[in-house]
């Protein structure tokens, strides 16, 4: 069975495929404590990406050694995104209950402040592992990041969404495709959104990673 072979393009598929189920498994772990969950999302992040820049990642020593380093940064930014999203919403909720006139002005700015800060919280943890920056400064680069990453950012915030948009509309569906999510779910859409938040963060090195995989092809080619 040559074609399962890694340098194979169905072998590859399937290598990533497995490593994504394993980096699955380690976030869904390390979001058991709850507090932990902005430190595994950083872990999942720093993980997809190197895969996204195929680098040779020892998955388990990687993931947790990334969990370790960046326990106390994600932990703070996930508390300030959940206060953030939490103010948010209480807002919202006061809005659409206050009877005014300029009821509906309100709310619209309040959905438009919402849709910056899903930007910023998409791009955030992934800036926060990748550049090594303290949090209110990812926090700020993650805003420039996102303005100017144009409609990839939708596509990511998009992708991050899911899950949640999937229990909230469709908690039946959500439910039965909750296996799916505890075995590679989220690592796969961490890993699509890093595909290109790697050429956002760093397009130099993307080039070169590029050029080295397409010289390695014509070497091999060429035997």
């Amino acid at each position: 069975m040559n074609f399962l072979r890694e340098d194979t393009p169905i072998g590859a598929l399937l290598e990533r495929f497995m490593d994504l189920i394993l980096v699955n498994v380690f976030f869904v772990l390390g979001c058991i404590p709850i507090v932990t969950i902005g430190a595994s999302f950083s872990a999942m992040y720093d993980v997809c990406m190197k895969l996204a820049l195929h680098e040779s990642v020892k998955i388990p020593s990687a993931f947790f050694a990334s969990f370790t380093h960046n326990l106390k940064r994600g932990t703070l930014l996930f508390l300030i995104t959940v206060a953030a999203g939490a103010f948010l919403l209480v807002d919202f909720r006061c809005a659409v209950l206050w009877d005014t006139s300029f009821q509906f002005f309100v709310q619209i700015v309040i959905l438009s402040v919402a849709y910056f800060y899903v930007a910023v919280a998409s791009h955030a943890f992934p800036a926060l592992v990748y550049f090594q920056e303290p949090v209110l400064t990812t926090i700020r680069h993650s805003f420039f990041l996102s303005m100017r990453n144009g409609v990839f950012t939708v596509f990511i915030m998009v992708m991050d969404l899911l899950p949640f948009l999937m229990f909230l509309l469709m908690p039946a569906i959500f439910l039965r495709a909750l296996l799916i999510w505890l075995s590679f779910g989220f690592a796969l859409l961490a890993y699509l959104n890093s595909l290109h938040l790697v050429r956002l963060f760093d397009p130099e090195r993307v080039k070169t990673v590029e050029a080295e995989a397409d010289a390695l092809l014509d070497e091999e080619n060429s035997r």
